[in-house]
């Protein structure tokens, strides 16, 4: 850290040190991205913790705009936010990035024509589903043909609680399964679960290694990266996946007049609320809903209140969606399932 200056107002100063409340201006860590944490982790307040972007958006431009500088330009602006997640698809020649909502999208318009003299559109936001495992099992894959490769792997693989994101573990022995391969194979692991059955990332489980072989001659340094996605899509097959949605807290306040409205409203969306709250001749009603259901809800509520309403919400999780939603998305790539096709494609790429 070569510099700390201190910003009040339109002035910087240079302090020096900063103490709770300051803001400030830090210079000389080049390897820091938004949302790294200087300090120690667990002092962070919840209020201080960044959104989780719930959306997925496709960027659009004209056929006689440079490709290149488009892409340049959002993943350049990724480096600077992570959490935009700036994807090139190249076989389908389509962008997409996560956001959190319109007004960011309405910013991210108007760097992009400030900073880069670019015209963009986006297309219609869709919600980020995530999956879950639906039970218990297992997962194999004997990788050993087309020769020269041999690789052997055995999931076992678990529901974890909600939230709990990824847990990997290896039983395996070292003598059984080189260091090596099995560091290849955990490295690969999360890569695997990024996108399940239904095409979303898969979340809130327990991947065990329990069986791995390699082969003195045959096995190749790559070859546990073409085998993990293939035995980890197997176990996926094999015990099913549950979509997962993302929820909203919210708390709305209306006129008392409206408050019957909104509570039909939230039930129509699949919501839940509690009791409602009359504070002079208003009314607060506070509960949870799906986001895929009430993406364009406040600008109704707004509209039939004519403004005399508000809308407050924040991340509260993902959960379970019920038996009848149902949200594919398009695979990127071969799927592993495929494995005669995944493996032809995968060899060629890691060659390339």
């Amino acid at each position: 850290m070569t510099q700390i200056r201190k910003v009040e107002g339109g002035r910087t100063e240079d302090v020096g040190a900063l103490e709770a409340g300051d803001i400030a201006v830090i210079y000389g860590l080049s390897g820091v991205r938004i949302g790294d944490v200087l300090g120690h982790p667990g002092a962070i307040p919840e209020e201080a913790k960044l959104a989780v972007p719930l959306l997925t958006v496709r960027v659009f431009w004209e056929p006689d705009m440079d490709d290149h500088k488009v892409i340049g330009a959002l993943q350049e602006l990724a480096d600077e936010d992570p959490l935009l997640d700036a994807q090139w698809l190249q076989d389908e020649r389509e962008l997409h990035i996560k956001v959190m909502g319109p007004i960011q999208l309405e910013i991210l318009n108007s760097v992009l024509e400030e900073r880069y003299a670019l015209k963009v559109t986006f297309g219609q936001p869709s919600v980020i589903y995530k999956e879950t495992p639906a039970r218990a099992g297992e997962g194999f894959i004997a990788y050993t043909m087309p020769k020269p490769c041999w690789a052997i792997l055995r999931f076992q693989i678990e529901p974890g609680p909600p939230g709990s994101g990824l847990v990997y573990d290896s039983i395996v022995r070292s003598s059984d399964l080189l260091p090596q391969y099995q560091s290849e194979t955990a490295r690969r692991v999360p890569e695997a679960l990024q996108q399940g059955l239904y095409g979303w990332e898969v979340t809130d489980l327990k991947v065990t290694l329990t069986e791995g072989q390699h082969h003195v001659w045959h096995t190749h340094p790559l070859d546990f990266a073409v085998a993990t996605p293939m035995g980890i899509m197997d176990g996926l097959a094999r015990v099913g996946t549950k979509l997962l949605e993302p929820i909203l807290q919210v708390r709305i306040v209306v006129p008392e007049e409206n408050g019957g409205r909104v509570m039909n409203d939230l039930v129509q969306m699949r919501g839940t609320f509690e009791p409602p709250v009359l504070q002079g001749e208003r009314m607060i009603i506070e509960g949870r809903l799906p986001l895929a259901t009430s993406l364009d809800y406040p600008v109704s509520l707004s509209s039939y209140t004519k403004g005399r309403s508000t809308f407050t919400s924040f991340f509260d999780g993902y959960e379970e969606c019920p038996p009848d939603v149902s949200a594919e998305r398009t695979r990127r790539g071969v799927n592993p399932l495929d494995q005669a096709k995944y493996i032809l494609s995968v060899r060629k790429a890691l060659q390339g």
